[in-house]
């Protein structure tokens, strides 16, 4: 996933992708939906995003590169 974020971020992230409300990823995770927010606020900060719509665009368009980039060789050229 994306650097420099916690093993709970990456999981509130994971279950952001699927969808969930706060409520919703807190209950998953059996944390408050404060604490969803509070994590979600640094995920926005890592991933320099404000909205939840952009930070789910912003990995999947990092995820798409890192694909395209493991499909290539050390001179760019395809394997």
């Amino acid at each position: 996933m994306s650097d420099g974020l916690s093993e709970r971020e990456q999981a509130v992230l994971s279950w952001l992708k699927q969808g969930l409300s706060n409520k919703e990823i807190g209950l998953a995770l059996s944390i408050s939906p404060r604490t969803v927010q509070k994590h979600l606020q640094r995920i926005y900060r890592n991933l320099e995003v404000q909205t939840r719509a952009e930070a789910i665009v912003r990995i999947h368009r990092q995820a798409r590169y890192s694909k395209g980039m493991k499909a290539r060789g050390a001179r760019g050229k395809a394997i």
